[in-house]
């Protein structure tokens, strides 16, 4: 297991209380306190809170994964998470009052004394991490976000901020690539990501700089120079590569705090969100609510990782429910059922082994507890697998040369490869899994290749984000930029179903398993999120909120 995350317990309290900002750098003059940062405390810290903004729990990953369709939440049913939705404690918040801050922290002190690893890290992961902010909000406060005493800074346009994020990646690059600092601090186990591997930064530079780049292909002329620092990217090829993913490890620690994934915690309890069954149905190879479904008649080997089973054929619901596919009980999307909110909390389908580390489902059912699975599983950001998604996307797109169908299948290849690597760190907690097999894995790269082979172009597109898609399962983040870039994956529309707010019985026929839900009718897709409102809007004259987030708002969507 990634033990690197253990050194984050000694150093929680006091960085998060802490802050490290300028202002509170700058009061302590007690001679047995620093008045200076700890670059190891601050690097660590940063990283750790930069997941958590990204992650589940109370922060954007569960409300959005509504938006892609990987869950379908009570609460946030039919694109409803409005400005109220982002409270003290989410995503936002957490950007700028810790993440945000504390490279800026880095990157101010690490800079005189030359060293430059640090400065390099921490301005690689400050690109990122405003990128992310700017594809899910378009027009933030950039320029102005940390200056002294400004207190209402003025957002900056989405186009000026990548551009200014792109130049920010190749000041990181020259950096972790300086050579004359030789006495300069290195990180080592206070970096979570890549233990201060200066070779493995500058290849996640890199694929950072291809991920902004892939972003923006649509509106070139917004971006300078895109073509020619695309050529100079591909041309070098120097990107992550396996065993190199862009994560961060949740571990089964508990104590002095709780270390499990975020999402974890639908293991005990009634939870209010719940596994789409047009993300199900995708990956079953069925068309009950997927009509059209691109890998129609092919069943994903994955799904007994991604989702478990409470239920045996055999089993009764506790209660009244709304969707059953055989063993898979759940809700719709925008859901009006009377249903929706009964407590089978020991019979709903719950997350599987590998996105959160809970169960794999072996297929003789069995609710699950907090005790019966480990939580150990990585909130993951950029894969080696999705870069083959990406590289296999901008082959299609005619933006470089290649073979498309290769990369896919080695996409597909490596998605469950990552599959595995999970598999293996929950096999180390007694929490075990078997491997798909050799053959299992051919046979369904084979059927989607087959897919692949008879689509058009468009429906070459379709098939690849698609994958994509399944594969970014806990990342919604770049399922949402990636749909709004592409149109792909082809959403759930409650008025294109075969058998329209219906379950499918146990037998797996088409037969409805009782009366029809009422559904209702889907809202105008959200193309950002709205600022939030406690926070922002009512306390910074300057940040106005939107009017309509269903027009395009960020400059590459198009």
């Amino acid at each position: 297991m990634k033990n690197i995350v253990k050194l984050f317990l000694a150093l929680s309290i006091v960085i998060y209380l802490g802050g490290c900002t300028k202002d509170y750098l700058d009061i302590n003059k007690s001679p047995n306190s620093p008045t200076t940062p700890e670059l190891n405390q601050l690097l660590s810290g940063s990283q750790y809170f930069m997941v958590q903004a990204l992650s589940q729990g109370n922060f954007i990953g569960y409300g959005l994964s509504s938006y892609v369709h990987y869950l379908n939440p009570r609460e946030d049913s039919n694109y409803g998470m409005g400005p109220t939705a982002n409270n003290p404690f989410n995503s936002w918040n957490y950007f700028y009052t810790y993440v945000l801050n504390d490279y800026e922290a880095i990157i101010e002190y690490a800079e005189p004394d030359e060293n430059l690893i640090y400065a390099g890290i921490a301005k690689t992961l400050k690109a990122y991490a405003f990128s992310v902010m700017v594809d899910v909000w378009g027009d933030i406060p950039f320029s102005e976000f940390n200056v002294p005493g400004l207190t209402a800074p003025a957002p900056d346009s989405s186009k000026d901020i990548y551009n200014a994020l792109i130049a920010l990646l190749e000041e990181g690059r020259g950096d972790l690539q300086n050579t004359s600092a030789a006495n300069a601090l290195k990180p080592g186990k206070d970096d979570f990501f890549y233990g201060g591997d200066v070779a493995k930064w500058v290849r996640l530079n890199n694929t950072i700089k291809l991920r902004l780049l892939l972003h923006s292909r649509k509106a070139k002329s917004d971006i300078t120079d895109w073509q020619g620092k695309f050529n100079a990217l591909i041309s070098e090829n120097a990107f992550i590569g396996k065993n190199e993913d862009f994560q961060f490890w949740y571990s089964n620690n508990t104590s002095p705090r709780d270390e499990r994934h975020p999402a974890f915690s639908s293991y005990t309890g009634q939870h209010t969100h719940f596994v789409s069954p047009f993300f199900y149905e995708t990956m079953m190879g069925q068309t009950y609510n997927t009509t059209d479904n691109p890998f129609a008649g092919i069943k994903d080997p994955r799904v007994p990782y991604y989702f478990y089973n409470q239920m045996k054929d055999s089993d009764v619901p506790t209660n009244n429910y709304e969707y059953r596919n055989g063993n898979f009980l759940s809700i719709f999307f925008a859901t009006m059922g009377p249903n929706a909110g009964a407590d089978n909390r020991n019979q709903m389908t719950k997350y599987g082994v590998y996105p959160i580390g809970g169960k794999y489902d072996d297929g003789n059912g069995g609710s699950v507890t907090l005790a019966n699975a480990t939580g150990i599983a990585p909130h993951k950001m950029i894969t080696y697998a999705a870069l083959k998604f990406m590289l296999t996307e901008l082959v299609l797109a005619g933006e470089t040369t290649g073979d498309a169908r290769t990369l896919l299948s080695e996409g597909i290849s490596e998605a469950i490869d990552h599959i595995h690597s999970v598999v293996d760190e929950n096999e180390k907690a007694n929490n075990s899994a078997p491997k798909i097999s050799a053959e299992d894995r051919a046979e369904y790269i084979d059927a989607i290749l087959a897919k692949y082979d008879a689509a058009n172009a468009e429906g070459k597109m379709r098939i690849v984000m698609t994958q994509k898609w399944i594969h970014n399962f806990m990342n919604p983040i770049d399922a949402y930029t990636d749909y709004r870039r592409t149109g792909y994956p082809v959403l759930f529309n409650p008025n294109n179903t075969q058998e329209p707010g219906y379950g499918v019985n146990p037998s797996g026929d088409t037969e409805k398993s009782d009366a029809r839900v009422e559904l209702s009718t889907p809202a105008s897709y959200p193309r950002s999120l709205y600022y939030p409102t406690n926070s922002e809007t009512e306390l910074n004259p300057n940040m106005p909120q939107k009017n309509d987030v269903s027009v395009p708002l960020v400059f590459w969507d198009k």
